[in-house]
């Protein structure tokens, strides 16, 4: 069995390396938004952060990440999607999907804390204060290893 921390990183450097695929635009962007987001989430709340993310990707739906998920794959199969290719959009799709699938999926013994609800729905709607800073805490641990892996694996901006 493995620990928290072990499948912490094992996630991040899987999302990390999903991104590595990608154009070297994508990656430079990406590297940099990681590096800010737990500032971000300090200074302004793990809700508004997500919130934030959500409107540079620009897609003027009701939101939840696996309609992310669907989008970053048309993008990557070369299918019309509503990122409409712009790298900053695709750059914040990944972010908001790796820490959202993490929160929802994978961040309690593979079932989540919000129990593969939307984390940002359940944020806004359905979690009490000791919720909200157990989630911001938990996003927090996984930008650490985000971070360190995308300072390693990605390009970065000059």
């Amino acid at each position: 069995m493995k620990t928290l921390e072990q499948r912490r990183a094992k996630f991040a450097y899987d999302a990390v390396l999903e991104v590595k695929n990608d154009k070297s635009e994508i990656q430079k962007k990406y590297s940099s938004y990681v590096k800010s987001a737990p500032v971000l989430i300090l200074s302004n709340g793990l809700p508004q952060t997500l919130a934030f993310y959500l409107s540079k990707m620009k897609m003027k739906d009701d939101v939840e990440y696996t309609l992310v998920k669907s989008e970053l794959e048309n993008y990557r199969n070369g299918k019309p999607n509503k990122f409409e290719n712009k790298f900053e959009r695709i750059a914040y799709a990944y972010l908001y999907y790796h820490i959202s699938k993490w929160l929802a999926e994978e961040s309690n013994n593979g079932v989540g804390l919000t129990s593969g609800k939307d984390p940002l729905k359940y944020l806004i709607s359905e979690a009490d204060v000791a919720r909200v800073m157990q989630l911001t805490r938990e996003a927090i641990e996984l930008l650490n290893w985000m971070k360190r892996f995308a300072d390693a694996m990605l390009e970065k901006e000059v």
